[in-house]
């Protein structure tokens, strides 16, 4: 989970980077060229991200919530925190589609666009993880509070069910793992090309 915490603050690094070069072309153009135009329609994508993963943030407190009441075998109170962390995560990973929409609407044909459009990809993939995570954990306490606080016959199938959610689960993490990695190879390379785009803007001062 600790990768996650660290996204918004990846790209808020990177946007350091945009605002110099965008500051940068102004004061060599007064014109509002396409460049700038660009520049500042990834500034405003980047400022929407940076509102839309404290979604993220709430999300995660309250699946970390759940997994401590799980420690407690508090059950009812798992699949409690997993539906309000759900819900966050189905809200983060829509935001992200929608920044994207509004980006591509732009019509940019730039590499640097792109792989930002990968990026908001990545990001809204990794909030769905997390929200199907959440889905197999809910489902695992509903089991094991039948199988361990109800009067279940002796061939009840309840507990082999929760630990069947718990695997699922698990696969879920390990999608949301791939490409929190994904992600960060995706933010180096945007970071690279950024500052080979200002090296050039720079250049023809």
């Amino acid at each position: 989970m600790e990768d996650m915490l660290w996204r918004g603050i990846s790209v808020s690094l990177v946007i350091v980077l945009v605002i110099f070069g965008f500051y940068t072309l102004s004061i060599s153009q007064n014109d509002y060229s396409d460049e700038n135009y660009l520049l500042a329609s990834l500034m405003k994508a980047d400022i929407d991200m940076k509102e839309t993963s404290l979604a993220s943030q709430k999300g995660i407190s309250f699946y970390d919530e759940a997994s401590f009441y799980y420690e407690d075998e508090n059950y009812k109170q798992v699949e409690s925190s997993c539906r309000l962390a759900r819900d966050y995560f189905s809200e983060e990973s829509q935001d992200y589609k929608k920044i994207k929409a509004e980006l591509k609407a732009k019509e940019f044909d730039d590499k640097l666009v792109d792989i930002y459009v990968e990026v908001l990809d990545l990001n809204s993939e990794i909030a769905l993880n997390l929200y199907e995570a959440c889905e197999h954990f809910e489902s695992a306490s509903r089991y094991y509070d039948k199988y361990f606080y109800t009067d279940v016959p002796y061939d009840d199938t309840s507990f082999d069910m929760g630990t069947a959610e718990i695997d699922m689960m698990n696969e879920k993490i390990r999608d949301h793992d791939a490409n929190v990695r994904k992600y960060n190879d995706k933010l180096e390379e945007y970071g690279i090309e950024l500052q080979s785009r200002i090296e050039a803007i720079l250049n023809r001062k």
